[in-house]
């Protein structure tokens, strides 16, 4: 299991907002080479119309976070994407969006791997117990929650976990939780 920190990550500027990369596997890859198996991010897009980077072989998951955003995969299908609502498509799809959004994406380069993602909504005191026989990642999108009974984790905050590893969160305030499992 690996805790990480809003404060530990950096956010780069890309051709129509920013980016921050919450986790890339394995932990030495980067993004530039495309030689991850998967990579989990944020982002804005600060621009009404966008057309997406071509990348090959990458299986595209997004969720929009903030505000509504229309995707439109040319010869395979279009969407219109509000809060908490995802789309997957593949990275070499030409595909265009419009509106401006904040947005949770995940990306799996390995064939053999796929990715699901989630929102849990957790109330105040309410817990939530995972046992995972997959990959896991959690993602604080919004609120205040305890890990495993000694660790705080608020807005930002994501925890990586390995399979056969067990989490318990008890929320401090009302939480909105990204959950992504890959497979």
């Amino acid at each position: 299991m690996r805790i990480i920190r809003k404060s530990e990550l950096t956010t780069a500027n890309w051709a129509h907002g920013t980016t921050t990369q919450l986790y890339i596997f394995p932990e030495s890859a980067t993004y530039k080479e495309l030689n991850f198996d998967f990579r989990i991010s944020t982002a804005t897009v600060e621009s009404e119309t966008t057309k997406f980077s071509s990348l090959p072989g990458v299986k595209r998951t997004l969720m929009v976070l903030e505000g509504t955003l229309e995707l439109v995969h040319k010869d395979h299908h279009s969407t219109i994407l509000n809060p908490l609502e995802s789309d997957s498509f593949l990275g070499d799809w030409e595909t265009t969006s419009g509106g401006k959004v904040v947005d949770f994406n995940v990306m799996v380069r390995d064939p053999k791997l796929s990715a699901q993602v989630k929102p849990i909504l957790l109330g105040k005191k309410r817990t939530l117990d995972l046992d995972s026989s997959n990959i896991s990642f959690i993602y604080v999108f919004k609120g205040d929650i305890i890990l495993n009974g000694n660790t705080n984790l608020i807005k930002g905050d994501s925890v990586y976990f390995d399979p056969g590893d067990t989490v318990s969160l008890l929320a401090n305030a009302s939480s909105v939780l990204i959950y992504v499992t890959i497979q």
